[in-house]
């Protein structure tokens, strides 16, 4: 019997055959047209259970000495006696007031302007006289520090330990709301108050406290021992660093020293993983003070025109603040290397996997990229750490209340971002001001160019952009893949974890990080490639903890003798060929 042929499919199989192939390419449409393609390509990313090459964790690193006799360094950190007199010298260098003010004259021309920091040194004098009598104590521009402790191997090269003497000014209006005078000193049984305590006579006060205990015990440094104290760091440090840094490049060369260790971040509990970080400064950002003056036809008030001086100027303030720089963030930002960090070494796996994964891919995948800028951008203190900052910190205009304004001048001040620069900068600048000049039919003058001319100009005023500065470019960026971060965060392994936190139950890990402000740094790029600003001590928030530059300003004491026990292990520590790159 021959069988009817039969269709190839059947009306319904034909039906489904169809509505599968539809629903298929519906969606490999959304699957590629939309960010699901992005999502899983995370998803699928494999998280590494060996960090050998995403932010290896040294081990911990001890001066010969320690398994010797410890019993030096348990006494900074818990003898009560020697804490008495600890705070006793942090105090005291704090009752002296070393304010400074923008725009000082310079020593020659306003001897009496800086004549405070004589008595700060006299204090110093008195209270390190081991110091003074057994290390080379020389003076530059009259009020800048360089100790040298001169050390019996000349193939090693020095290290340079740095702070500044000089603290920011107390406003006269906030004196009322200080816990404390600010220039007491005064210790509440936990927390040293005054201006300085935090930035940075305690660093400075450290550093000397660790010299003195080292001469005392006869020590003889086979590494030299440099220790720098500008005198105008928060004023640029045009007259203490930048003088400082020219005796030492010409004493011991470019490229000459170990090191260099100045004040900084340190030890805090990272607020995604609950851990203890350590995050030494490996960058920072650029910066420059762009000013702009409008200058336009006074008259008397009783008719002015529609818009003053001050009006335009005021409107440039807003257009500048509705534009804020684009966040960037690459690989060659250390903060790039911090979340890195954060993504492998999560003990207490605190950080979502798929954020994680997101981290992981950030250096390759742009899309992974821009989520992990947006986490970054959501908290105010971190977004800073990938885009140029703009603030805008002065404004003057008008002299009466019946003459119009002929001139109104604006300061904003910028910190650039590490993959951005001071050209970049001003010509973000320069942008807003042609479209308020355009608005206005003004002339733009920038940086002694005419970049904005209106066709039929009248007279109506000019815009002049200038800077006091030069304007600084983002620092070079230390190397922490070398024996010279090895040995940094190997001493900060061993203080923290041997002798601070005891009980800790994973490796504190040492992760790059950058200042979004400026250090005496800047002047000692010459000497060596390794700069660290780094405070090693713990508290819980650097910015929020301490009222840096701000009313109360603090120091918890038990950070003080941390940062001293650092200094005392890491000088003899690195004391070593072996800690040599």
């Amino acid at each position: 019997m021959i069988g009817l042929p039969l269709d190839d499919a059947s009306p319904r199989t034909k039906k489904y055959t169809s509505v599968g192939a539809a629903s298929l390419i519906i969606f490999l449409i959304v699957f590629f047209s939309t960010n699901l393609f992005e999502y899983t390509k995370i998803f699928f990313t494999t998280i590494p259970k060996d960090d050998s090459n995403i932010c290896p964790v040294g081990k911990p690193i001890a001066p010969a000495s320690f398994y010797k006799d410890n019993s030096t360094v348990l006494t900074i950190l818990n003898n009560e006696e020697y804490r008495e007199k600890s705070i006793k010298r942090l105090s005291g260098a704090i009752q002296i007031d070393t304010q400074i003010f923008d725009n000082q004259p310079d020593v020659d021309e306003s001897p009496k302007t800086w004549e405070k920091f004589e008595n700060f040194h006299k204090y110093l004098k008195k209270t390190f006289p081991l110091v003074y009598e057994q290390i080379e104590v020389e003076t530059v521009n009259t009020y800048g520090l360089i100790y040298t402790w001169k050390g019996s191997a000349k193939k090693l090269k020095p290290i340079l330990l740095t702070a500044h003497q000089d603290t920011v000014p107390v406003q006269n209006e906030t004196l009322d709301k200080w816990t404390f005078p600010p220039f007491e000193g005064h210790y509440d049984g936990k927390f040293i108050y005054g201006r300085g305590a935090a930035d940075c006579k305690n660093v400075l006060i450290a550093i000397l406290e660790t010299l003195e205990l080292l001469v005392i015990q006869g020590y003889k440094p086979e590494r030299t021992i440099v220790a720098a104290f500008g005198f105008d760091e928060e004023s640029s440090g045009l007259r203490g660093a930048s003088r400082i840094a020219e005796v030492l490049e010409n004493k011991w060369g470019k490229d000459s020293f170990y090191a260099v260790v100045d004040e900084g971040a340190g030890l805090s509990k990272d607020p995604i993983t609950k851990t203890v970080f350590a995050n030494p400064g490996t960058g920072e950002k650029g910066y420059i003070d762009i000013l702009v003056d409008l200058t336009t036809p006074g008259g008397h008030s009783s008719i002015p025109p529609d818009h003053t001086s001050i009006g335009i100027v005021s409107e440039l303030g807003y257009l500048i603040e509705k534009d804020p720089f684009e966040p960037i963030l690459t690989p060659e930002n250390p903060i790039f290397e911090y979340f890195q960090c954060l993504a492998v070494h999560d003990p207490k796996n605190k950080i979502p996997k798929f954020f994680k994964k997101t981290i992981l891919r950030a250096a390759y995948d742009k899309f992974a990229n821009a989520k992990l800028v947006e986490a970054i951008s959501k908290n105010r203190i971190t977004k800073y750490l990938i885009r140029t900052s703009q603030a805008l910190d002065i404004i003057n205009g008008g002299v009466k209340a019946n003459a119009l304004p002929e001139n109104t001048k604006l300061l904003v001040n910028h910190r650039i971002a590490i993959e951005s620069n001071v050209a970049d900068t001003i010509k973000h600048f320069n942008k807003r001001v042609i479209e308020v000049a355009k608005e206005h039919n003004l002339k733009v003058v920038s940086f002694n160019e005419t970049v904005y001319e209106p066709k039929e100009y009248n007279g109506a005023g000019v815009f002049n952009i200038y800077s006091t500065h030069g304007g600084l470019e983002s620092a070079p960026v230390t190397p922490s893949n070398d024996t010279v971060w090895k040995y940094l965060s190997g001493v900060t392994r061993h203080v923290f974890e041997d002798l601070v936190f005891t009980n800790i139950s994973y490796p504190i890990v040492s992760s790059p990080s950058i200042m979004t402000g400026n250090t005496d740094t800047r002047y000692y790029w010459n000497l060596t490639r390794n700069i660290f600003r780094y405070s090693p001590f713990y508290v819980e928030s650097f910015i929020a903890g301490m009222g840096i530059h701000s009313v109360d300003e603090r120091l918890e004491f038990d950070g003080h003798l941390q940062l001293h026990a650092w200094f005392y292990e890491y000088l003899q520590a690195i004391d070593t060929a072996k800690a040599d790159n």
